[in-house]
């Protein structure tokens, strides 16, 4: 049993397939607001690979307003309507990754707690999640409104994973499908289990992630992974989550 540790997830192409989907809106939602047709959705080129980091960094280095949480706000807004959009559309668009609306009760069942630390904005987060039908509700998370590095969002979201009482919780493994996830990691000295296929999983071991499996479907498969790999505490000193 594992009753001390937590296992944190991302959610585009993590717990969800919606990176394509998420690219689009970005993109549509950049060109509408502040008139940034061209952006790069290689989220490894921004300052932090998180929503609220890339509105600030296209904000500063893409246009002559002054940075400032109206406009970022405006951007995030904007980008919600079209997510909104998408899933009135096209909701097969937003799919689960395989394995994902049972991964948390498996966890659960076997000692571990769980939580979400994306880099995405809260409200599409949680939309994507339950369009694809992966139950959310009630796991500690965290999100690109509350830090704009991956790492402090992490943190957080172990924070909010506390009982009352504690002070911390090890040991930690990060499931994500990206390379900057895998440089989160590194610098919190937690483990990784990387989720991919083809190109996408051979970014992930070229930065260094020792497993990367396709989705959760395999589930003894999945389990004995985060039991391998899970390493180092969280989170770090109180003032370090945001």
């Amino acid at each position: 049993m594992h009753a001390e540790g937590i296992v944190i997830f991302d959610v585009d192409g993590t717990l969800s397939c919606t990176s394509e989907v998420d690219d689009r809106c970005w993109m549509d939602a950049a060109a509408h607001v502040i008139g940034v047709r061209d952006m790069s959705t290689d989220w490894s080129t921004y300052s932090h690979s998180t929503d609220e980091a890339i509105a600030t960094d296209l904000i500063r280095d893409r246009t002559d307003l002054e940075v400032g949480d109206d406009v970022v706000h405006r951007i995030r807004d904007d980008f919600a309507v079209r997510i909104e959009a998408a899933i009135e559309r096209e909701p097969g668009l937003f799919r689960p990754v395989g394995g994902a609306p049972e991964v948390f009760a498996r966890l659960r069942q076997a000692g571990w707690r769980v939580a979400i630390a994306t880099g995405g904005w809260r409200r599409t987060a949680e939309l994507k999640l339950a369009t694809a039908g992966v139950p959310f509700e009630g796991v500690a998370a965290a999100h690109a409104d509350d830090a704009h590095p991956r790492e402090r969002i992490v943190e957080l979201a172990a924070r909010r994973a506390l009982h009352p009482g504690e002070s911390s919780i090890g040991p930690v493994v990060y499931v994500g499908d990206g390379i900057w996830d895998v440089r989160a990691t590194r610098r919190l000295g937690i483990g990784f289990v990387g989720v991919g296929t083809g190109a996408a999983a051979e970014r992930l071991r070229d930065e260094g992630a020792e497993v990367v499996l396709p989705d959760f479907r395999d589930e003894t498969r999945f389990m004995e992974a985060v039991a391998d790999r899970a390493r180092g505490v969280l989170p770090g000193p109180a003032g370090s989550g945001c």
